[in-house]
């Protein structure tokens, strides 16, 4: 072939491309845009869809609606199904929304005034890869009985993000949003959403997001887990469960988020290999408002900084001990009640893991009522029937500063109760460097020594400065003020 002929050949096929041609020289249809005004519409428009279109949802109250979206996409080219105008599509009744397949993305939605219809365990379900709902609201969508159980926003499969949303009002059983306990569940988002105003009703499930996986059941890999992402959320008056959080799982972050007078805490509940930074918390002396509670080993808690809260800043509890060295159960007193589980390595779970081999750095802790770091806390809890009395052990509290304008205790350790049977048990001590305390004082016990903790007068020193924290305005849907 001449070279003017590699030439012409290369520019047909330049054009071709350039036109959409593929495979078999089929032409690319250019993206469409329907509007539709009912449910019956939007199936005949998601079945017609191609990747890259657009499905737009005619404004008005659209009444028991359970929007199940499924279309044929492709990765980086999504079919979205808008609101016409955001904020003004709004679902009530019996209405929900379910991500079917991968890459869908839905926005400016409104669910108010409903319940979810029978059978579904969800508002919004993430059945589906690489999936997006942003730009939407959930408020007051609640059943008439609060012992009714759904969650509002539910991660079934993997890398999804829930974003810039409203969660408002839930006042029934299960959490706000979850994580599912099975492994295709990973890699998914919750970032510059709100969560506001949901009521303790004095049921326990109740937090604002609780995120199982691989983990949940002390499960022994390093590697596995939820790795779900919590970032630059907005939480106030969030008082359903003492957990607001609920870490229960492996490999997850939480970071540069906002607690604000919210009854409970930041809680790494089950699972290792967590990573918590940046976040701020302002109690405001809220009644049971917390800080951040610690369970498992290999975490990561920097960066935080937490203030006037009405419980403590810090606990890292105690963990209970439940074998032996030839992994059997371990009676250290007749009264003792194992928990079985049959998904556990061994078959009993354990009620709280033992804190080890963690990094506490360069937190914050202001005013806070009871102590601002308290390591082995729970030690002994609800004895003879658990066994908690692993303490905290080979964790270092690196560049930490506590200022405590009423005095009292700042850090406490535990104290280990050397009484038979629990003479035999000996722990390592944990590493204190460069930390502050200010106008407080220390409690620490063998076999931790408080060397790394300076203690300064009130007077010598200024109130550390509280970082921006999260506002309304940073956060939910871009249509509500």
């Amino acid at each position: 072939m001449s070279n003017t002929s590699r030439l012409l050949a290369a520019a047909v096929l330049a054009g071709a491309l350039a036109l959409g041609l593929g495979h078999g020289g089929a032409v690319a249809e250019p993206a469409q845009e329907v509007l539709v005004s009912n449910p019956a519409e939007l199936t005949q428009a998601l079945a017609a869809a191609q990747p890259g279109d657009t499905i737009v949802l005619a404004d008005g109250t659209w009444e028991n609606a359970f929007l199940d979206i499924s279309a044929a996409t492709a990765p980086g080219r999504p079919v979205t199904v808008r609101a016409q105008t955001p904020g003004k599509v709004v679902l009530t009744g019996r209405s929900g929304l379910s991500l079917n397949s991968p890459d869908l993305v839905v926005s400016g939605l409104t669910f108010t005034n409903g319940t979810v219809p029978a059978g579904k365990g969800s508002v919004i379900t993430f059945n589906s890869d690489r999936g997006r709902v942003t730009d939407t609201a959930v408020v007051d969508f609640n059943p008439a009985e609060p012992q009714t159980p759904y969650y509002w926003v539910y991660f079934r499969g993997g890398a999804n993000r829930f974003d810039h949303s409203l969660l408002e009002g839930k006042n029934h059983q299960e959490p706000v949003v979850g994580n599912d306990r099975g492994l295709a569940a990973k890699y998914n988002k919750v970032d510059h959403t709100r969560f506001a105003n949901v009521p303790n009703i004095g049921r326990n499930g109740m937090e604002a997001l609780r995120i199982w996986g691989y983990g949940q059941w002390g499960d022994l890999g390093t590697e596995e887990g939820a790795y779900f992402t919590i970032e630059h959320n907005l939480f106030e008056h969030v008082d359903g469960d003492d957990e607001i959080i609920s870490l229960k799982s492996n490999h997850n972050t939480v970071r540069f988020n906002t607690i604000k007078q919210s009854s409970g805490g930041l809680v790494l509940r089950y699972g290792n290999y967590n990573t918590v930074e940046n976040n701020v918390i302002l109690g405001e002396r809220y009644p049971a408002s917390e800080g951040i509670r610690v369970s498992g080993n290999s975490h990561t808690v920097r960066g935080n900084y937490v203030a006037g809260v009405s419980g403590y800043g810090l606990k890292v509890t105690s963990g209970e001990h439940l074998f032996d060295e030839n992994n059997q159960l371990d009676y250290l007193t007749p009264g003792f009640v194992p928990q079985p589980n049959p998904l556990a390595p061994y078959g009993y779970l354990f009620h709280y893991g033992q804190v080890t081999d963690s990094e506490f750095s360069g937190n914050v802790f202001v005013d806070n009522a009871k102590s601002d770091m308290h390591l082995g806390w729970f030690y002994k809890n609800h004895w003879p029937g658990y066994q908690m009395v692993l303490l905290p052990e080979r964790n270092t509290f690196t560049g930490n500063i506590a200022y405590r304008p009423a005095g009292g205790v700042s850090v406490q350790t535990s104290a280990q109760d050397t009484a038979p049977p629990l003479e035999k048990f000996t722990f390592e001590p944990n590493i204190f460097k460069r930390n502050v305390v200010i106008g407080g004082t220390l409690s620490v016990n063998p076999p931790n020594t408080s060397d790394g903790i300076v203690v300064v007068p009130l007077a010598r020193s200024a109130r550390p400065q509280a970082p921006r924290s999260a506002t309304a305005a940073d956060t939910g849907p871009s249509w509500r003020e």
